[in-house]
């Protein structure tokens, strides 16, 4: 009688590794952040992180993992408070069962916590671990690669068996979520002190901190209760406060030096904010 061959047939694969990374995060470390061609997997082994994507922040604690999808701007972000030991994993899988983990932290249950620490071992074995580009050790254990690859596709099966009881508790999410937001407004505010000089555009800090303009807008009128560029105007009369008391420049070399467009402008909005024009300003310093 003939046999009966039953096809296997793969729901994802992975194909290729193209980094292994180990890290420990310090509590006000932060990155610029980075998109890629590629699919990136963050596993918390210790501590808690802040990780974005695209425009949405999530606290990551130990045991679960966030996988940024392919040319998704993600950045590191932690609250100032919490350290964290993370894996990361960047592999190409081009499967569209992966869509399952667009937007979600998933909390790994102990089976596949356990599993996880066989995946970092077999890399630690296998691999130069935290280089680039990726190599691999000359005296690797026989199958590792592929023990790797195995391990990898077994934990996004589980995980999305699991579905939704997989994806971690919202509790946390949100509460972690003020942090993260004071963290970005606090970096924001220090940005605006820096360049207190310059004509910056709401644009130009979407550029610089990768958030939409209307995203940057909310978070920091949530935080701060004022908006970005009158946060940035306060700044400017604060300094032009400074620079008068120095008695050292012209009304007029001030106004060009903080960026306004005329001195009558920088004038009229320094007697509104200070109730007094920065001449008279200056000469009520020197009386002082």
């Amino acid at each position: 009688m003939p046999y009966i061959r039953v096809p296997l047939n793969n729901i994802l694969n992975v194909d290729r590794i193209i980094t292994l990374y180990r890290f420990r995060f310090a509590p006000d470390y932060s990155t610029v952040g980075e998109a890629h061609d590629f699919w990136e997997m963050v596993y918390v082994d210790e501590g808690e992180v802040g990780l974005m994507g695209g425009d949405v922040m999530h606290r990551v604690v130990a045991g679960e993992l966030v996988l940024h999808k392919p040319n998704e701007f993600h950045r590191v972000v932690c609250d100032g408070e919490h350290e964290a030991k993370v894996f990361i994993v960047t592999f190409e899988c081009h499967s569209n069962a992966m869509r399952f983990f667009y937007d979600k932290v998933l909390a790994l249950p102990t089976d596949l916590r356990e599993l996880m620490r066989l995946l970092m071992e077999e890399c630690d074995e296998s691999f130069h671990m935290s280089s680039y580009p990726l190599k691999p050790k000359e005296h690797r254990p026989v199958g590792g690669l592929q023990l790797i690859q195995n391990y990898l596709e077994c934990i996004f099966i589980r995980l999305m068996r699991g579905g939704a009881q997989s994806e971690a508790g919202k509790g946390h999410f949100y509460h972690s979520r003020e942090k993260l937001e004071r963290r970005l407004a606090r970096d924001m505010t220090a940005y605006l002190e820096a360049h207190v000089c310059a004509r910056l555009s709401l644009e130009a800090l979407s550029e610089e901190f990768h958030f939409g303009v209307s995203t940057l807008c909310n978070i920091y009128k949530r935080v701060t209760g004022e908006t970005i560029m009158h946060s940035f105007l306060l700044l400017k009369i604060e300094e032009a406060k400074r620079l008068l008391r120095e008695d050292r420049e012209s009304v007029a070399d001030i106004s060009a030096r903080l960026g306004f467009e005329t001195p009558q402008y920088f004038s009229r909005l320094f007697r509104r904010y200070v109730g007094l024009p920065p001449k008279s300003f200056r000469e009520a310093c020197k009386k002082s």
